[in-house]
């Protein structure tokens, strides 16, 4: 651990905690502070420099949003290694006096200052240079159950037989899966027994147990999958040295005729619920068909329900897995969105025929995921706390999606040039600006302190991807946040020609 000395001005009209900023900021970016570096607590550097630990705190807490640094748990915060293109590109001697971490701003003295719609403070000056990133993995950590959490947790320290300190059972623990199996069956309609259930270490994780399972015989994996998927998806592909085949996609999920026309492939990759990253929802009359197909051909289907919880309009729709009656289906669903990315908790509902080669060890698999935290979930989820929780976040996030949808449709123009898709359900949406170029909306967005994601890149044929379109994320966001990023994409957007 390091210790720092930022040169503080009390009498100067920016606020301390910004001086703070700056001043780390800069160590990094120049290279005085090495990647890896753990920074001293907020406690320890509130007393050496004699101010109090709320302005330091606000400096982490924005360093750590922008990605300068991590924090590790029971460990502090560490600084992360910067390469030149991922680096904001804020000049210095901009004078901004406000950061864009939090829905209101402190001044030197401890006053609350208003974050305008308009990317300012009341005190403090203009904010274009500070990001407000529409992020899609992030969620809203700060409403975590910590107390309810710890709780549970301390019931797994204190076990009578020690079970929970050895290695666990390879598929999971019994009580997670008996607990998860419960909550599916309620929530996704999905028919399972807790054996048939493998708690993986992430999602990619159990995609990647999945992909060893249906590809045990050695032989070229031949996969189908919708003609977008995830950058990390990808890469398990490409890992597997599968041939994928993509599937278009309409309005109402893929073209499940153009499976009739692909060569014999062992399986087909969906994200039926909310596709990703388009955001449509797979219709039923699409989802027999893609049964029955996969039912005839003797292929398996691989049903990713990344964020299925989240659905604001409309009846809840179950899984596919759901209506599987001949074993087809491979079920795919993650704790990240629902509590924190951090504790690697996924879940695989294996078919029959899959959860067979995994019992006979066709696979290389080895459990990730603690047994600690396992049993904690269990505990939480038996308790009731997770579904309070759920209930909870699933309200907290419509009202931000309501915020983002209403903030657009108010300052876009309602001229049928602008377009919003996916917005029914999940973390994010996409937006569509016809005559625009994705590369130079993310520019021009970046430069008023706003970052906005490419769609293009989630393409498997990079010519087939649409154009003028990115994704907003908005779980990690404030509602203030949502509405001041709007306001300035707004004032980005229109001005390019």
């Amino acid at each position: 651990m390091i210790e720092l000395t930022p040169p503080i001005d009390e009498r100067s009209d920016e606020p301390i905690y910004v001086q703070l900023y700056r001043y780390i900021r800069q160590e990094l970016t120049e290279g005085r502070i090495a990647a890896g570096t753990r920074l001293p607590s907020v406690r320890r550097l509130s007393g050496r420099l004699g101010i109090s630990r709320t302005p330091v705190a606000l400096a982490y807490e924005q360093l750590q949003a922008e990605g300068y640094v991590r924090s590790v748990p029971r460990s502090g915060l560490f600084t992360e290694e910067l390469l030149p293109e991922s680096r904001p590109r804020i000049q210095a001697g901009d004078g901004t006096k406000g950061l864009s971490g939090g829905s209101r701003l402190l001044g030197r003295n401890g006053e609350h200052n208003d974050l305008l719609n308009n990317g300012t403070s009341a005190k403090a000056g203009p904010l274009h240079q500070l990001f407000i990133d529409f992020g899609y993995g992030a969620v809203d950590w700060s409403r975590f159950p910590a107390g309810a959490w710890r709780k549970q947790l301390n019931r797994c320290l204190q076990p009578d037989d020690g079970r929970l300190f050895r290695y666990g059972d390879p598929a999971g623990e019994p009580e997670l899966r008996e607990e998860i199996a419960s909550y599916l069956h309620r929530t996704r309609g999905v028919r399972c027994h807790p054996s048939s259930i493998v708690i993986g270490a992430g999602t990619y994780q159990s995609l990647d147990l999945i992909l060893q399972l249906i590809g045990e015989g050695g032989a070229t994996m031949h996969v189908a999958a919708e003609e977008a998927v995830n950058d990390g998806v990808k890469r398990l592909f490409d890992r597997h040295r599968a041939v994928v085949t993509p599937i278009k996609l309409d309005s109402d999920g893929l073209r499940t005729d153009e499976l009739n026309d692909t060569p014999h492939v062992h399986a087909v990759y969906v994200t039926p619920s909310h596709q990703f990253p388009v955001g449509m929802t797979l219709s039923a009359p699409k989802r027999l068909k893609l049964l029955q197909w996969a039912a005839s051909s003797g292929t398996y289907i691989i049903e990713n329900d990344y964020d299925g919880e989240y659905r604001y309009a409309g009846r809840p729709i179950p899984a596919l897995q759901a209506m599987d009656d001949n074993g087809c289906v491979a079920y795919i669903g993650t704790f990240s969105r629902a509590l924190t990315p951090s504790f690697r908790l996924s879940y695989a509902v294996l078919p029959p025929s899959l959860l067979e080669r995994f019992h006979a060890n066709r696979h290389s698999y080895d459990q990730l995921s603690s047994p600690l935290l396992q049993q904690a979930m269990a505990f939480f989820m038996e308790s009731g706390g997770f579904g309070k929780h759920m209930r909870a976040m699933r309200s907290l996030y419509q009202r931000k999606r309501d915020a983002l949808l209403q903030a657009l449709r108010e300052s876009l123009p309602a001229d049928g040039m602008v377009r919003i898709v996916g917005e029914s359900s999940g973390l994010h949406l996409l937006l569509t600006w016809e005559g625009k170029e994705e590369e130079a909306m993310i520019t021009a967005a970046e430069e008023k302190g706003v970052r906005v994601y490419p769609v293009s890149r989630y393409w498997l044929r990079g010519e087939d991807a649409p154009n003028g379109t990115v994704l907003l994320g908005f779980g990690g966001l404030t509602e203030r946040q949502i509405q001041a990023g709007v306001s300035r994409l707004t004032e980005a957007w229109l001005g390019m020609p």
